[in-house]
């Protein structure tokens, strides 16, 4: 016990873990708001603003005016999009958590669970160095030190903390699913497909729910994943294969169900599962973007 204790001293203390990984988390989330709020821009008024009063029982007192709900939303496009930059990253992702946070509060039912894993993530991030690669942030300090050992417990809490939430999700929706009778034999997938709001592409919803063996091979693939999920992160090459069928899935589902902004807010929480050893052998030289923006060359 004595030697687990100082292994796991020492794990939170001697380094930050995951730098790679944040980073991506940083970026996948800064694009992806950014992004929300661009492709709903347009009809801000109808979902936050004073075209929503239906939303009266659920407190529409809170929804903004026009010209307020305007800035707003351009405040935290900007915000986002510094935020991907790694600008200023230690003041910036607090504020993209709070715009966010009050963006997504102002009517719940136009939110789905995409924007609040992205939340959490969000708040888990504040603590975390965001910043130390792929970052303007990494270019502006260059080689100079400046990690303590106060701020890898910080960072390292909360990769932790990202990683547990990450696994949590899983797990809980893999054993929620396993109450389903649909799931069990193989059929789930199919009926999600045959709803209007979750066929944005109908021949390619056609083709997979008319496939028995695709409906089959996802819906069991899709339980076993979450049900094992952390249990495959134990080893180097089974995390590799549970980090890649996550995205998978999460592309499969954005494509052809139609939800890219729930998708991509899930496979940012996945990205804390690529450790620096990982992304270091696979990098080689140093790319055009870790030339300008001051990212370490790999070791």
């Amino acid at each position: 016990m004595t030697r687990l204790l100082d292994a796991g001293v020492r794990w939170m203390t001697v380094r930050a873990h995951a730098t790679y990984g944040i980073a991506l988390m940083r970026i996948v989330l800064g694009l992806g708001i950014a992004g929300y709020v661009a492709v709903n821009f347009p009809a801000r008024q109808a979902l936050w603003g004073t075209g929503a009063r239906w939303a009266t029982p659920l407190g529409a007192h809170a929804l903004a005016g026009g010209p307020l709900l305007t800035a707003g939303c351009v405040a935290l496009l900007l915000v986002a999009v510094l935020v991907a930059l790694g600008w200023r990253a230690r003041w910036t992702v607090p504020l993209l958590l709070l715009g966010w946070s009050g963006l997504t509060a102002i009517n719940p039912l136009v939110a789905d669970q995409g924007d609040n894993i992205a939340r959490i993530l969000l708040v888990y991030l504040c603590l975390a160095d965001t910043s130390a690669r792929w970052s303007l942030d990494a270019r502006r300090r260059g080689n100079r030190p400046g990690r303590t050992q106060v701020r890898n417990v910080l960072h390292n809490a909360a990769v932790l903390a990202v990683g547990t939430q990450i696994c949590l999700v899983y797990v809980l929706s893999g054993l929620f699913k396993l109450q389903g009778e649909q799931w069990r034999d193989g059929s789930a997938v199919y009926y999600p497909l045959s709803l209007p709001q979750f066929r944005p592409w109908p021949p390619l919803a056609d083709l997979v729910a008319g496939t028995e063996w695709l409906v089959a091979a996802v819906t069991w693939g899709t339980l076993a994943l979450q049900l094992t999920f952390p249990l495959l992160l134990l080893q180097r090459h089974t995390r590799m294969a549970a980090v890649g069928g996550a995205l998978l899935m999460h592309a499969g589902i954005a494509v052809v169900m139609g939800l890219p902004f729930f998708s991509l807010f899930m496979m940012a929480g996945d990205c804390v599962f690529l450790t620096d050893d990982a992304v270091a052998r696979r990098s080689g030289q140093p790319t055009w973007w870790s030339q300008r923006t001051g990212a370490p060359r790999p070791a």
